[in-house]
C-alpha cells in the first residue's frame, strides 16, 4: 500500500476506535512506538496520522503527556452540499417532512440523501458509515429507536453536524427540532372541551418516544382524571383496529364510561379510530388529533396540523448555523407551532 494510503488508513482506524470508545475523550493514545506495532506501520506513518488528527482538532499534542483525544462540542465548518437524513422506516409524518425538506434544500443547492436504516444493522454503525464517506451533515429521525448519547458525543467530536427531528435528547452535542406538543394538546383539548364534551385521550404505550410521552403528559396537565387516558400497543400496530374495537366494546359493556370526545396523540390513531366508529355506526363521539393527512379531511376530522415547512426550514437553519458559525454554535431545542384546523 502506498505510504499516503497507509497513514490515511491509520487515521480512519484511530477515528473508528475513538467512535467505538476504545480511546476515550481526554485519554492519552498509546505511544507512537506502540501504535506502530499495533497497526503494523512505521513510526513515520504514525506521525503523519497524528499530524492529520491534530489538524482536524481530534487529537491534542501535549508536551510530556503525548497525544490526547480531544472531542469538541463546536460545529464543523464545511459546506451544505450534501445532507443525509437517517430514518429507521417511512411513515406519513416523515414522508411529508422529507418532501418539504428536499424543497427547502433545493433552494440552497443542497443534495439530500435518504438513508433508511436496515433493521438488521445498528444505527450507530450506519452513522459512522456516513462519517467514513465524509458526510458531515446528518438529520436523524429515531422513531422508536434509541441512540446512546455517548455515540452522539463522539460523532460531534469527530466533526459531524447533527440535528434530531421530532425528539428531544438532553445533550450539548446536537440540535433538536420538533412540534410544540404543549401547544398541540392544549389547543385540541380546549377545542373539544369547549363543545361541552368530556375529553378522553388515546395514545401509544411507547413512552420512550419523546412526542408520545410529552403529549400524554400535557393532556394530564389539562385533565387530571387518569381513567380518561387509554393506551394502544405500539408493538401491535398491525392489529390497531382490533385494539380499538376492543376498547369501544369495553365501553359498551360498562367497564368504563364511553367518551363523547377523544383526543388522539397521533394521526395514525385518529384516522383509524374514526374509521372504526363509522364502521360500527357510532355517530356521537367527536374525534380530533395531532397531524393532518389527506384522509383527515375526507373524514371531516378536526386536527392540529404540524407546520412541516417551518420544521424543515428550522432543521436546515440549524445545520447552516453549525457550518457557518462553528465556534459560536450551542445545541438548542426548537419548538415549532402548528395550527388548529376545525372541521365539523
Amino acid at each position: 500500500m502506498e505510504s499516503g494510503k497507509l497513514y490515511e488508513s491509520l487515521v480512519y482506524q484511530i477515528k473508528s476506535k475513538i467512535y467505538r470508545g476504545t480511546y476515550s475523550d481526554q485519554e492519552a493514545l498509546p505511544p507512537e512506538r506502540q501504535l506502530a506495532l499495533d497497526f503494523s506501520v512505521s513510526r513515520v506513518t504514525v506521525r503523519k496520522a497524528m499530524e492529520l488528527l491534530e489538524k482536524e482538532g481530534i487529537v491534542e499534542r501535549l508536551q510530556g503527556s503525548g497525544n490526547l483525544v480531544h472531542l469538541k462540542k463546536k460545529g464543523y465548518k464545511g459546506s451544505l452540499d450534501l445532507i443525509a437524513l437517517v430514518a429507521p422506516a417511512q411513515n406519513p409524518f416523515f414522508a411529508t417532512f422529507l418532501d418539504y425538506f428536499q424543497q427547502n434544500a433545493q433552494r440552497y443547492d443542497s443534495l439530500v440523501l435518504l438513508k433508511q436504516k436496515p433493521k438488521q444493522e445498528k444505527l450507530e454503525d450506519e452513522l459512522f458509515l456516513l462519517y467514513q464517506k465524509n458526510i458531515r451533515n446528518v438529520v436523524i429521525w429515531l422513531d422508536d429507536l434509541v441512540l446512546d448519547v455517548e455515540y452522539v458525543k463522539r460523532l460531534r467530536g469527530l466533526g459531524m453536524n447533527l440535528v434530531f427531528l421530532d425528539i428531544t435528547i438532553d445533550t450539548p452535542y446536537a440540535d433538536c427540532v420538533r412540534t410544540d406538543n404543549r401547544d398541540a394538546i392544549y389547543r385540541l383539548y380546549d377545542y373539544l372541551s369547549g363543545q361541552k364534551r368530556k375529553v378522553s385521550y388515546f395514545g401509544w404505550d411507547k413512552d420512550q418516544l419523546t412526542s408520545v410521552r410529552e403529549r400524554e403528559q400535557f393532556f394530564k396537565e389539562k385533565c387530571s382524571d387518569g381513567e380518561l387516558v387509554h393506551h394502544l400497543c405500539w408493538e401491535q400496530k398491525k392489529g390497531l383496529a382490533e385494539q380499538m374495537r376492543s376498547l369501544l366494546q369495553g365501553f359498551e359493556m360498562g367497564n368504563a364510561r364511553r367518551p363523547d370526545s377523544i383526543l388522539c396523540g397521533d394521526g395514525e390513531i385518529s384516522i383509524l379510530l374514526k374509521k372504526v366508529i363509522v364502521e360500527q355506526g357510532i355517530d356521537d363521539i367527536l374525534i380530533a388529533g395531532v397531524d393532518d393527512y389527506p384522509e383527515s379531511g375526507e373524514l371531516r376530522m378536526s386536527v392540529y396540523r404540524q407546520n412541516y415547512e417551518s420544521l424543515a426550514g428550522t432543521v436546515y437553519e440549524c445545520l447552516r448555523e453549525q457550518n457557518k458559525n462553528p465556534q459560536k454554535w450551542r445545541a438548542n431545542t426548537y419548538l415549532v407551532k402548528g395550527e388548529l384546523i376545525e372541521r365539523e
